[in-house]
């Protein structure tokens, strides 16, 4: 039986760590530290304890999470992607994932221990694919251009007549383009996020016209389907601080998504409450529902729920860039749902306030 040499303190175990460590109070003040965490953000033990762990690492996102941990008295519990952030000493960049658990003394909450991982090789490796995403979608667009306006001009018959069979096929050919289309503005969109380019020009939004310009593009779709699109908005809603046209992207996707997997005979409605200072908008239909398992990936990236006799859609990056686009407004986007009773996606966009 193997034994542990002596002595073995927890002296020595932190020592060997390559995780930052800190343990905080309930004021979120800096009672200890390890030597990793030390030399990372190059704070002694001794002034780290006057100081709250924000001041110490610097990361604002730190405050939320632990008023998260201390609110709910459990386990930090948030996506991959809310849990890491990211830190920049002198010419080095990190990126970090935070786990924090609760700690209690005689039954009581006291503070927290926070565990900073350091998972900067992985974000590099991301960028390494993100950048070949990007230039491969980029090469594909410009053969892909030929190929349309060539569907376009057999289409319009500039080549010569058609038979009856070629017509469907030019068809079939100009809908798979738009797919494809689709597909690599979804890949060069996706790109540009995950790189941190995505630009947002946040401005004073009509809610109203936001939804009927969502909603346009989608009513003969509905009408085909024999689908009946339902607007509801409160009355007298503010204005919202929001990038019209990444707004209504966000909106049509979703209703997009709604018709692919609702019956003739189905409602799709959107409906936005105020609360606070933000405005709730959902879009709720009575299509076949989604599983609680994809449930809990269904924003992640290339992630499709596959539905006997429904069409799959895209390449499962529609959700994935909505949430991300949603979080750079400062909002938050979530789903509730119930096999063949239907699916709601809600998400959140800031009221504008005037200065």
């Amino acid at each position: 039986m193997a034994t542990l040499p002596e002595p073995v303190s927890l002296d020595t175990i932190e020592k060997y760590l390559s995780d930052a460590l800190f343990i905080v109070d309930r004021s979120q003040t800096v009672a200890w530290m390890n030597e990793q965490a030390a030399q990372i953000f190059g704070v002694s033990p001794a002034e780290a304890q006057v100081k709250t762990l924000q001041e110490v690492t610097g990361i604002n996102k730190i405050v939320q999470l632990l008023d998260d941990v201390f609110t709910r008295n459990e386990p930090l519990a948030c996506s991959y992607e809310n849990a890491t952030v990211k830190f920049k000493r002198l010419d080095h960049r990190y990126f970090f994932k935070i786990a924090i658990n609760p700690i209690r003394r005689e039954g009581r909450l006291w503070g927290a221990l926070v565990q900073l991982t350091d998972v900067t090789r992985f974000h590099e490796m991301e960028k390494i694919k993100n950048d070949f995403v990007s230039v491969v979608s980029h090469e594909f667009r410009t053969p892909l251009t030929s190929i349309i306006i060539g569907v376009e001009m057999l289409k319009e018959g500039l080549l010569g007549d058609l038979t009856p069979r070629g017509k469907e096929v030019i068809e079939a050919i100009g809908a798979d383009c738009d797919r494809l289309t689709r597909l690599i503005d979804n890949l060069l969109e996706l790109s540009r996020i995950e790189s941190g380019t995505i630009h947002i020009e946040p401005e004073i939004v009509d809610v109203a016209e936001l939804v009927q310009e969502a909603v346009r593009p989608m009513k003969i779709q509905a009408e085909n389907k024999g689908i009946a699109l339902i607007i509801d908005l409160s009355p007298e809603l503010p204005p919202v601080a929001a990038d019209f046209n990444k707004a209504v992207w966000i909106l049509t996707n979703l209703i997009g998504n709604a018709l692919r997997y609702t019956d003739s005979g189905g409602t799709i409605t959107i409906k936005v409450r105020p609360k606070g200072r933000r405005l709730f908008f959902s879009v709720q239909d009575t299509g076949c529902g989604i599983s609680k398992e994809n449930m809990e990936k269904i924003f992640r990236k290339y992630i499709q729920v596959r539905k006997p006799g429904k069409p799959t859609g895209g390449a499962g990056l529609g959700l994935a860039i909505a949430k991300e686009i949603v979080m750079a407004h400062g909002g938050e986007i979530w789903v509730e749902s119930e096999e063949g009773k239907g699916t709601t996606f809600t998400f959140t966009l800031p009221v504008f306030q005037k200065e």
